[in-house]
């Protein structure tokens, strides 16, 4: 994590007393090597050894449309309904985290070498998501979710909540997400009238050998279309494979009966591609210690470039590529780089260490992009947006708040001209972050093309 010491051990203090105080004494307490804050303990409890995994903050700066609170009252609904998911044993206050059952297994099925044993816990989890679709709604009661009634609030409950998170977060004018807020509205599907609990931030489960032990993650949820959840598969899916998507849409609707259409997919992932940019783009201007920045980068461009290309594929236009940015130096090159090679050599230490130093390094290596390519990748950016105002801008502040005024009037006619606009800023945006942090492989990362169904 990118923290300093002190807080990194007054952290993990208060996490190993909060555990000591409630559940038993400490066997083991050891911080994950992750961009967010999060620890795998053991405890003595009546005797025998419990392994829990402690769910940490992501910063005060970060606001999610369910908070931890709410979180948690999702796995203890998950329990009372027989869904594999962690058992929660309660919340720590400082730093606000969820303690939780650290179930056995693995999270990424295309490690398993067997194909058939891979493709039973695929089709298992599946399986469980079904399950999750037809749950009543009181189940989720006390998480306090609100029922969406009108195809709007269905298709958009949760991407409407983070849209009205970024306009409190957001300190400036940013026209790509006003874009893409705008035409999710615009676009909404008005045939889609099932309701579901929905984890939109989907894929992410545990599996041991051939059997899924348990759902997990489910801070990017709410009440809504079920097609949201199998659009952000796709987004899993570029990290932790999971198979041909069209054939497990397909299994899906064979398990429920519902039809899910090629452009419902791409319109769910416009969506929930676009509640990542609206989560994340504040902390471009504004983070706190435990965030790793440039991994927050990574996934907030690769994200909203994912959502500019479903729009695309949902409107049926293609792109035109623009060119690699050039290299132009400002100054001092070496610079940079002997600030690449001082973090590291410095000392590591845990796991957890180590990742931070390595983090360092990665916004360190971020920079330096910025300084060799930087001048060009503005001047560019600045031409895009005097070609689509017709007028000649050349302070980028100015021309965001003006690509934003403009966003703002366009009509539907124009948006295949502001999709094109916004892929050019987001392609060179992922030029800059290659090979920066431990999330690099995201800025040249594309989902898996769903075909027409």
């Amino acid at each position: 994590m990118a923290a300093d010491a002190d807080t990194t051990i007054s952290m993990d203090q208060k996490v190993h007393d909060w555990l000591t105080a409630n559940l038993g004494p400490v066997i083991a307490l050891e911080r994950q090597p992750r961009w967010r804050p999060g620890w795998d303990a053991t405890v003595t409890r009546d005797g025998n050894p419990l392994r829990l995994y402690i769910r940490g903050p992501r910063g005060d700066s970060y606001v999610s449309p369910v908070d931890m609170y709410q979180e948690a009252q999702i796995h203890h609904a998950f329990e009372a309904s027989g869904i594999p998911a962690p058992r929660v044993f309660g919340m720590i206050e400082d730093p606000l985290s969820i303690v939780m059952e650290r179930l056995p297994g693995r999270i990424n099925t295309d490690a398993i070498e067997d194909s058939g044993v891979r493709q039973k816990v695929r089709d298992d989890f599946i399986r469980i998501v079904a399950d999750v679709h037809n749950l009543p709604l009181e189940t989720f009661e006390k998480v306090g979710l609100e029922i969406p009634k009108t195809p709007d609030e269905i298709a958009g409950a949760t991407y409407r909540l983070s849209e009205t998170i970024f306009e409190r977060q957001m300190p400036r004018p940013f026209p790509l997400m006003r874009f893409i807020g705008l035409w999710l509205r615009r676009n909404t599907p008005q045939d889609r009238t099932r309701i579901a609990f929905v984890n939109f931030d989907a894929g992410q489960f545990l599996f041991d050998g051939d059997r899924v032990t348990g759902l997990i993650d489910f801070e990017v949820s709410g009440l809504g279309d079920p097609a949201g959840e199998l659009a952000g598969m796709r987004l899993r899916d570029t990290s932790e494979p999971l198979g041909d998507l069209s054939a497990m849409i397909d299994r899906y609707e064979a398990l429920t009966g519902d039809r899910i259409s090629k452009r419902l997919i791409e319109y769910h992932t416009a969506a929930f591609c676009g509640v990542n940019g609206f989560l994340m783009w504040p902390l471009a201007f504004n983070t706190t210690m435990e965030q790793d920045y440039t991994a927050y980068m990574q996934y907030m461009v690769a994200t909203t470039r994912w959502s500019i290309t479903a729009i695309a594929a949902h409107i049926g236009m293609e792109f035109s590529e623009p060119r690699e940015p050039r290299l132009a130096p400002l100054g001092y090159v070496r610079a940079a780089n002997h600030l690449i090679e001082q973090i590291g050599m410095m000392p590591g230490g845990s796991l957890a260490d180590e990742y931070a130093r390595d983090s360092a390094a990665g916004l360190a290596r971020y920079l330096s992009r910025w300084n060799d390519y930087g001048r060009d990748v503005l001047a560019e950016n600045l031409a895009d947006a005097s070609a689509l105002l017709g007028r000649t801008l050349d302070d980028w502040d100015e021309a965001q708040a003006a690509v934003e005024a403009y966003v703002l009037a366009a009509p539907p006619e124009e948006d295949q001209k502001l999709v094109q606009h916004f892929h050019n800023w987001l392609r060179r945006q992922a030029f800059l972050l290659q090979g920066c942090g431990v999330a690099a492989p995201f800025a040249d990362l594309d989902l898996q093309v769903i075909p027409e169904r």
